[in-house]
């Protein structure tokens, strides 16, 4: 018991950023730190992609959130994006895990609007 008690203790909070300017910063860096990581993800975890498939893999994900402009919504977006990061690069997560990342590609609204224009004319 008095071993988790330590734990909690030493803990560090979450880092909460004080302005919108140093989320959007913090955003940044995690882009950064996610271009800087692809050789090392290409190398342990053996992947087929070359570096600017992934580039752009990464830069997908971002690009669908730069709408976003609220502190604690891009505090916990980066939160999550760096924990992610973190656990690929200390390898805690499994190849399958990884290659599942590169390989879903986000649904586009066109393709969307064409399945229920298939669904609408199935249906009539």
């Amino acid at each position: 018991m008095s071993s988790n008690m330590q734990a909690m203790k030493q803990m560090r909070p979450a880092l909460v950023s004080l302005t919108q300017q140093q989320a959007r910063r913090r955003c940044f860096k995690l882009y950064r730190n996610c271009i800087r990581s692809i050789p090392h993800l290409i190398q342990h975890y053996n992947l087929s992609y070359n570096m600017s498939e992934m580039r752009n893999r990464f830069r997908s994900n971002f690009v669908e959130f730069e709408e976003v402009t609220e502190k604690n919504q891009l505090d916990r977006l980066a939160f999550i994006g760096e924990t992610e990061l973190f656990d690929a690069m200390s390898l805690l997560k499994t190849r399958s895990h990884v290659v599942n990342y590169f390989d879903t590609q986000p649904v586009n609204a066109k393709t969307i609007s064409e399945s229920e224009k298939l669904l609408n004319n199935f249906f009539e």
